[in-house]
C-alpha cells in the first residue's frame, strides 16, 4: 500500500513557538539582545560621565605633589608625590644636604646619611606620614665601602623594625653625594596630618 502523501505546512498556522525555533529568528532574537545589552551599557557609561564633571576627573588622576619650603631642591622637583587614592606615599631621592640650601652637610657618608634621614623625615611629615609608616627604601651610595657607616645611622632610625631596602651602588650622585635614599610609605591612622592641616 503507497504511504499517504504529506501536505505541506503553511508556516502561517505554525505556533509561535515553532517560528521561533527557525534558524532565521533565533540569529534574529540574538541581534536584538546584542543591541540591548549594548544600549544598556552606553548608557551606563553615559550616567557615569554625568556624574563625575570633566575638571573633577581630571583631578581624580592626579598625584599631589607636596614641596618642603625648609629643604633645599631643584627647579621641576617634587620633594614628594601622594598616589590619587591617598594612601601611598612617594619621596624622591632625597641627599644630605643643609635645610634651606644646596649645600652637602659635612661629615662623609654618616653625616649626610643622618641629615638625609632627617630631611626625608621632614617631607613624609609634610605628607601626612612618617618614618614609622615606610614601606620600602632604596639606597643610593656612591661607595659600596661606605655601606657599614651609612647601616649604623640607618639603625638609629629605624631600629630593629626596618622597612625593606635595597642598597645599590652609585658612583656618581647629585652633587657629589655620598648617599641618596627615596622611598615608599603609606599614611596612617598614627601618622601626623598633613603640614597644611597642621597649620
Amino acid at each position: 500500500m503507497p504511504l499517504p502523501r504529506r501536505r505541506p505546512v503553511d508556516p502561517r498556522v505554525l505556533p509561535s513557538a515553532t517560528l521561533a525555533a527557525t534558524p532565521s529568528k533565533r540569529r534574529a532574537a540574538a541581534s536584538t539582545a546584542r543591541r540591548r545589552r549594548l544600549v544598556v551599557a552606553a548608557l551606563a557609561i553615559l550616567a557615569a560621565f554625568t556624574t563625575l564633571s570633566p575638571s573633577r576627573a581630571g583631578a581624580a588622576q592626579q598625584p599631589e605633589r607636596i614641596n618642603v619650603e625648609e629643604l633645599g631642591r631643584l627647579p621641576a622637583f617634587s620633594h614628594v608625590t601622594i598616589a590619587p587614592a591617598g594612601e601611598l606615599v612617594f619621596v624622591s631621592g632625597t641627599l644630605g644636604t643643609a635645610p634651606g640650601s644646596l649645600e652637602l652637610v659635612p661629615g662623609g657618608v654618616a653625616a649626610q646619611t643622618r641629615q638625609t634621614l632627617l630631611n626625608v623625615q621632614r617631607i613624609l611629615e609634610a605628607a601626612g606620614s612618617s618614618l614609622g609608616h615606610v614601606a620600602k627604601c632604596s639606597v643610593f651610595l656612591a661607595d659600596m665601602d661606605d655601606f657599614a657607616a651609612m647601616n649604623t645611622v640607618w639603625l638609629e632610625f629605624f631600629g630593629d623594625a626596618p622597612p625593606a631596602r635595597t642598597t645599590t651602588n652609585s658612583p656618581r650622585l647629585a652633587l657629589g653625594a655620598a648617599v641618596e635614599i627615596e622611598c615608599i610609605a603609606t599614611r596612617g591612622a598614627s601618622a601626623p596630618p598633613p603640614a597644611e592641616e597642621r597649620r
